[in-house]
């Protein structure tokens, strides 16, 4: 997962373009080939929506689009591994009264969520699958190098993501949309079976989902990374409304001018949170639950600004129906 800022409008009507809008978290994770082609204009802006709370970010500086690392960019553009892993951390011990120790990434491309799991507690564990080995050789490289004894403390499986852990994990999780790579729901409701039986007794499967209005349209929105001199690019290129086809892609720009278009190709199903829901209690867990992020307050915000979130997630069978949100759906074994 990789959390930003929060933004939320204050009045509800979100017809008009925010002048202040903080840096956001769009859709970025498991990468898909022949989506359907883009189809219309579209709207462009500075990123801006609900999204999760901020972590702490590797810097990235002095980079153009000939010497830049993909992987380097997603991370430092995309991910916030710490605040992740508080969520995780302080969300099992309230729900279970006890300190998670084995987590399951699913879709963990380098494992830099699994490395902050790790550098937390000399007594936690992890396993992350993926089934592409570009990420996971580049992680093991960059990304571990100051996590004690990690090579005893950490599997990572070249497969499927429906294939069961080596040990039962405390939490399951998939980031980053990851699973919206499942597009049908007979797929979907398998891969929630196979996380609900892989869990530990107790386990948590936790999820993060996007939606809102501006969810739907194509646009593009830009964010200047802090300590680093690029700008990270979502673009929504295309939505099918009759089949939830979504196609969006990640572009980088450069202080040289230099530009990576299409850095990062995503072919997803926009699934709706009420839908997901529904498969996952199908699936056999007891209990599932959305958790949204609060915002500070700011008397001099006008109507159409963006309030910056708090950092505190807080169950809720309502929500927010701000333009754009990010929320995390936690599934009780």
């Amino acid at each position: 997962m990789s959390p930003s800022s929060t933004a939320k409008k204050k009045s509800k009507s979100a017809g008009k373009q925010a002048e202040r809008k903080p840096s956001t978290k769009r859709p970025a994770a498991a990468a898909a080939k022949n989506g359907p082609t883009k189809s219309g204009p579209k709207k462009s802006g500075k990123a801006g929506a609900k999204a999760k709370g901020a972590g702490k970010k590797r810097k990235v500086a002095g980079l153009t689009a000939a010497t830049a690392d993909k992987y380097e960019l997603y991370q430092a553009a995309v991910q916030s591994p710490g605040a992740d892993v508080d969520f995780l951390i302080d969300t099992f011990k309230k729900l279970r009264n006890k300190e998670p120790r084995h987590l399951r990434e699913d879709f963990c491309g380098t494992g830099y969520l699994l490395a902050e799991w790790l550098r937390r507690n000399k007594k936690n564990t992890a396993e992350g699958f993926d089934n592409d080995p570009e990420p996971i050789e580049w992680g093991l490289a960059h990304n571990f190098d100051d996590v004690k004894a990690h090579e005893s403390r950490l599997k990572l499986h070249l497969g499927d993501v429906r294939e069961p852990s080596d040990r039962q994990p405390d939490i399951r999780t998939a980031p980053n949309f990851s699973w919206m790579i499942f597009t049908e729901r007979a797929v979907l409701l398998e891969y929630f079976k196979a996380a609900h039986a892989d869990l530990a007794d107790k386990g948590l499967f936790v999820m993060d989902i996007y939606g809102g209005p501006e969810a739907f349209e194509e646009l593009e929105e830009e964010r200047e990374i802090d300590g680093a001199n690029f700008t990270y690019v979502w673009d929504q290129d295309s939505y099918h409304p009759a089949s939830g086809r979504y196609r969006c892609k990640i572009h980088f720009r450069f202080e040289d001018g230099s530009e990576i278009r299409d850095m990062f190709d995503y072919d997803w199903r926009l699934w709706f949170l009420p839908e997901v829901v529904d498969i996952l209690r199908e699936a056999g867990f007891s209990s599932v639950d959305s958790y949204w992020e609060g915002t500070e307050e700011d008397d001099e915000a006008g109507e159409d600004d963006y309030l910056e979130g708090n950092g505190e997630f807080e169950k809720s069978d309502v929500g927010e129906n701000c333009p754009a949100w990010v929320t995390y759906i936690v599934a009780q074994k």
